[in-house]
């Protein structure tokens, strides 16, 4: 049987082998494995907004060499990172074998990350071409001091690295992480992710108090304690966001880790913070107990340590820790521990968070693949099939992978050669879309740059929040054309940049330009044309290369010389852009989408804009009546109740639903009638509308 291990370094290289082909790799095999395990690291919240930045200074004595780097503006944290390829021999198309890397090796890595900051802050390195990525690196490296932001050193390596420790701290006070397969595959590899065990009084020289429940007979106990503020803040600069419950961890990658209430009352009424704040809710599978008398004791150790609740304090409190802003020597922080049977932890960790978070709901589908909307997206990806072609004479299909590993996962499971050669041919690569590049090519589309310029995972959770608070109906088969469509506009995109011969920032370059696209066009796009083609009509490509030249020029010459990838997150810079004045010949076969989204539906027949009109006649109060009555009388399902509000809310901004959104609200107001349901604005003219209007 294959390891967890092993399978998981299966689907990285597979991952970095569609990678590769990347023209914005330059055809280094290194830059794109690096890009893969930094959006792995991204995915699992380790990591805000990685970059890859290839950079090597020889120098007179010593060589300088960076392969990357994150800069974390809540935590204040600036990290390089170095690749070490333990698999370079073995081709990407084959299974390679887990290697060891020897200590000497990593240690390398780390003097060659500190000779970037050293040369960098000597003013060495100051003539880098500015419109590359490494110069923002040179800048963000000397801003670290005003900035009060560490530096660290990450090296990444795709074997198994011996007789080291992940944390460290290094010459010059840098601390020294090291991530081996085996950390990877324990952080990114599973849902589980990296157990964490800590022993305070090892650690930290100091244990907590606790008051002791009686232990149920599910073997589940809560453990009520105190943590000083100060040994908070070591802890969670220590091991930051995996302390995190992986929902927690995703709301607020979206939300935001530093909340101003809670730092206002550090910082000015610091004694008063254990009466003001709730605390932290944690859970773990184990502790160790000291000085245990009847009901009270004292916590040594926690293992597998998660905390379901209070990532805002924490990393509040870790923030002030870090800038030096107040004295937190007199700031404690209540927390109950939930104690959770080892066999458990997986069942019932992410319940608790759930629960726990009732104030900002929290709910596990709405941050992950199991979403129904993906899973139908996943379905019409593998049942809908293009034309046949000499390698594939069944054709091929563009494969939605809704979770990572699901391509490796059912290449894995045919047993011959020949059938996994079939299995390529039928889905190629380059025709396939993670649930992070769909959000990436709908939200571009939605003219919203500034947020797919925040990085893979916030790009992919304002999606989320999206899909969830305008209650969209589940994709149908034109939904997911017109999705196939759009990626194969970005790809193009993506293409001609390269063409173009720019180096650095396509990706941003790329979201801005389709959306400006997007707005130039009013949302329309010969869309038939470009399903029929696979690829875009001739007469779009000259275009694009004209917005994609304008659009740079205009993104890396941001006011004030501020730091290009940071403007680029600002909504003032698409303000900036979606103002440029360009002549270009609009292409042909342009279909019009109604606002509202990029996967809208083919034209209306006249039988479906008589179905429209009738539900845009319903006021905006009839919806939000619809929508309290429902949850106070528990009639309708909890997606009917936010359809109803969402109608409303298109109402009153007078904007036109869908027309899967009309059927649906058809049905659902009928069916609120029938149970009861009445309202004064809802005369008896429209109901005859809504009967009347044909079935569907």
């Amino acid at each position: 049987m294959i390891s967890s291990t092993q399978r998981f370094l299966d689907i990285l290289l597979s991952d970095t082998f569609d990678n590769a082909h990347d023209p914005e790799h330059g055809g280094l095999r290194l830059s794109a494995l690096l890009a893969t395990v930094l959006s792995y690291l991204e995915d699992a919240g380790e990591l805000n907004d990685p970059r890859p930045a290839y950079f090597r200074d020889e120098g007179s004595n010593y060589a300088a060499e960076c392969h990357g780097y994150a800069c974390d503006i809540d935590d204040d944290i600036l990290t390089l990172f170095y690749c070490i390829d333990a698999t370079e021999a073995t081709p990407l198309s084959d299974r390679a074998e887990i290697q060891t890397v020897g200590k000497e090796a990593v240690d390398r890595g780390f003097r060659r990350l500190e000779s970037v900051v050293k040369r960098t802050l000597e003013g060495k390195l100051d003539d880098v071409e500015p419109s590359q990525n490494v110069s923002e690196l040179v800048t963000l490296i000397k801003e670290c001091k005003e900035a009060r932001r560490s530096i660290e050193f990450h090296v990444i390596v795709t074997g198994i690295v011996s007789e080291r420790a992940a944390f460290s701290v290094g010459t010059g006070g840098y601390r020294h992480e090291v991530w081996d397969i085996l950390r990877l595959a324990r952080t990114c590899g599973s849902d589980i992710g990296e157990s964490i065990s800590i022993n305070f009084m090892d650690e930290y020289g100091q244990s907590l108090p606790c008051l002791l429940t009686e232990k149920g007979t599910d073997g589940i106990q809560v453990l009520l304690t105190c943590i000083p503020a100060a040994l908070l803040a070591n802890v969670y600069n220590t091991y930051r966001g995996r302390l995190l419950e992986p929902n927690v961890r995703s709301f607020l990658q979206f939300t935001g880790k530093v909340n101003k209430g809670i730092r206002a009352t550090l910082l000015n009424e610091p004694e008063r913070f254990l009466a003001y704040n709730n605390g932290l809710s944690a859970t773990a599978s184990r502790v160790d107990l000291i000085d245990r008398r009847d009901d009270l004791a004292r916590i040594s150790a926690v293992h597998e340590f998660q905390i379901v609740n209070g990532g805002q304090t924490s990393a509040s409190i870790a923030s002030c820790v870090r800038k030096g802003e107040s004295d937190l020597s007199r700031v404690s922080v209540p927390m109950k521990l939930t104690i959770v049977p080892d066999d458990r932890v997986t069942e019932l960790v992410p319940r608790i968070s759930q629960f726990a978070n009732t104030q900002n709901r929290i709910q596990e589908a709405d941050f992950h693949a199991n979403h129904p909307w993906h899973v139908e997206l996943e379905r019409l990806s593998r049942a809908t099939w293009l034309q046949p072609t000499a390698e594939s004479p069944r054709g091929t299909r563009w494969f939605y992978e809704r979770s990572r590993g699901q391509y490796v996962d059912e290449l894995a499971v045919i047993g011959s050669t020949a059938g996994r050669k079939k299995f390529r041919a039928e889905n190629p690569s380059k025709q396939k879309i993670t649930k992070t590049d769909l959000a990436k090519f709908i939200l571009s589309w939605d003219q919203e740059p500034a947020v797919v310029s925040r990085g893979a995972q916030k790009c992919f959770v304002e999606f989320m929040r999206k899909l969830n608070s305008e209650a969209r109906t589940l994709p149908d088969l034109v939904e997911f054309k017109r999705i196939v469509s759009l990626a194969i506009l970005f790809k193009t995109s993506e293409a001609l940049y390269g063409e173009l011969d720019f180096k650095g920032y396509r990706a941003q370059v790329v979201t801005y330009a389709v959306a400006l696209l997007s707005h130039r066009l009013q949302r329309r796009l010969p869309w038939s044309d470009i399903w029929e083609l696979q690829g875009l009509p001739t007469d779009m490509l000259m275009p694009i290369k004209t917005i994609l030249i304008a659009t740079r020029k205009t993104i890396i010459n941001p006011p004030g010389n501020q730091n290009i990838t940071e403007w680029c997150k600002r909504p003032l810079c698409w303000s900036q852009v979606v103002n440029l004045e360009l002549q270009f010949t609009l292409p042909e076969g342009l279909e019009q989408a109604p606002l509202g989204g990029p996967v809208a539906n083919e034209a209306l027949s006249s039988a479906d804009r008589i179905l429209v009109d009738s539900v845009v006649a319903v006021p905006a109060e009839v919806w939000y009546s619809v929508a309290k009555w429902s949850k106070n009388t528990n009639s309708l399902l909890g997606w009917q109740r936010r359809l109803a509000f969402s109608l409303g809310t298109l109402s009153g901004r007078t904007r036109e639903p869908s027309i899967k959104q009309a059927i649906q609200g058809r049905k659902l107001l009928l069916e609120a009638c029938r149970l009861g349901f009445g309202h004064e604005q809802l005369i008896p003219e429209l109901l005859e509308k809504l009967t009347l209007v044909s079935q569907r």
